[in-house]
This record gives C-alpha cells, sequence and structure tokens, in this order.
C-alpha cells in the first residue's frame, strides 16, 4: 500500500528508512520537539486535596477530650487545689490561703513523716452540703504513743518540740478518750497549729490512712507568701 504525500509519518525509531531528514539539525530539532510534546501532554498530578473542615473539627474535639481527661486523672489521683477555710492551722496557714496537695505519698506505707501537713476526709458535710475536709499537721505515726498533758505534746514519753507553733502557745486535751492514745498500724494524730481554735484528732481521734486526701506541698496564694509553709 502506498503512502500519500498528505498522510503523516510519525518517526518512532530514527534510524530507520522511512524516517528522512534533510540535516542532523532537523533531526534533534524534531526530537526536542517531539520530547517536549509528550511531556506536555503528560498527565499531571492532582494536588493533595487539603483536609475537609470535618477532619479539622474532629482533631480539635479529639484534643479538647483528651486534654479533659488528663486534666481530670490529674486532679483525681496525683495534684489538687484546696483552699484552707478557717484559722485552725495558724500562724502556718491563714483563711482563704490557696493550697496545692499531692495525693501520692499517702498511698506509701512511709510516704507521710511527723510535721507534714495534710488533708483529712471528716466524714462531714457543711452547712452548704459539701464534705467537709480538715487540714492539720502530722503529729503522730502509726504504732506511736500520743499523750497532751501539761500543755505539751509528748510522743512515747518524749516531750515533742514544736517550732512552728506560735510563741506561747499551749496545747489543751478536748476529749479525754483521746488525750492518751496509742496509733494503730495505720493511724495518725492530726493536730492544728492553732491549737486553741482547732478540731483535731483531741476531738475526732485518729485518722487512718486511707482518710487522708493529701499532702501539702505548696502554698501558692497569696503571692506574698508563695511558696513551701
Amino acid at each position: 500500500e502506498t503512502q500519500t504525500e498528505d498522510e503523516s509519518a510519525v518517526c518512532v525509531h530514527p534510524a530507520s528508512s522511512s524516517c528522512q531528514h534533510e540535516s542532523i539539525e532537523d533531526f534533534f530539532a524534531e526530537y526536542i520537539d517531539e520530547s517536549k510534546e509528550r511531556r506536555e501532554n503528560r498527565p499531571k498530578k492532582e494536588e493533595p486535596e487539603r483536609r475537609s473542615l470535618t477532619r479539622r473539627i474532629f482533631d480539635i474535639v479529639v484534643t479538647v477530650a483528651i486534654g479533659v481527661l488528663l486534666a481530670f486523672l490529674l486532679t483525681q489521683f496525683v495534684i489538687q487545689r484546696n483552699t484552707v477555710i478557717g484559722s485552725s492551722m495558724v500562724p502556718t496557714l491563714s483563711d482563704r490561703d490557696e493550697v496545692f496537695v499531692e495525693k501520692i505519698s499517702r498511698l506509701f506505707e512511709n510516704g507521710l513523716k511527723r510535721g507534714n501537713i495534710v488533708t483529712a476526709d471528716m466524714h462531714e458535710e457543711t452547712d452548704k452540703g459539701d464534705e467537709m475536709i480538715i487540714i492539720k499537721r502530722v503529729i503522730g505515726l502509726p504504732g506511736e504513743r500520743v499523750t497532751i498533758k501539761n500543755g505539751n505534746v509528748y510522743i512515747n514519753g518524749a516531750l515533742l518540740d514544736e517550732p512552728y507553733l506560735a510563741e506561747g502557745v499551749r496545747t489543751a486535751p478536748h476529749r479525754e478518750i483521746f488525750a492518751d492514745v496509742t496509733l494503730e498500724e495505720n493511724e495518725y494524730y492530726l493536730l492544728g497549729d492553732n491549737r486553741a481554735n482547732s478540731r483535731d484528732s483531741r476531738d475526732i481521734g485518729p485518722v487512718t490512712r486511707s482518710e487522708i486526701a493529701g499532702k501539702l506541698i505548696l502554698r501558692f496564694y497569696p503571692f506574698s507568701k508563695f511558696g513551701v509553709p
């Protein structure tokens, strides 16, 4: 079959006898043109689509949910903010002081030491119906005998040195049954630093480790008193 002059020929193999060029320059010019045409006709890759609004909203919701969950776990099991109500811990703490307590030490048998300031559950409610939590100082440790007499505190018969008390403060017994107590293995004897105005173990008896909510680690307000009391 003959090929007419009006039909176009495609040069697939430049060395073929059907591909004739007047010069080597014409051959390279045609080859370059064909390469350029193939590149221009090649399908372009689609640009990555932007994340949809729904996906962005989902990411935000997940992030907020994780933050709320972490905050909940932190406040329930690690650290808690408390407001001091009353004057039972004066001069160490005052009414409306803001403090942080940690909840880890109480979980360990030897986690609480004498002199630590702790919060404890009274198993009572305030006038507003809220759970009553007291904040006091650890005086007696498990297994010790605590005796209150002659205005002083004795641990296993030895006078307890209490440098945190205001000068001249005396410790008077409130209920005779709790004035001389030998503590059980998981019991602690708590007293307020303001001995004349404190409802503590002299009234309610020793508290168990499970009733202690946390140990004070920092007073953050007022700012003028920022630090560890």
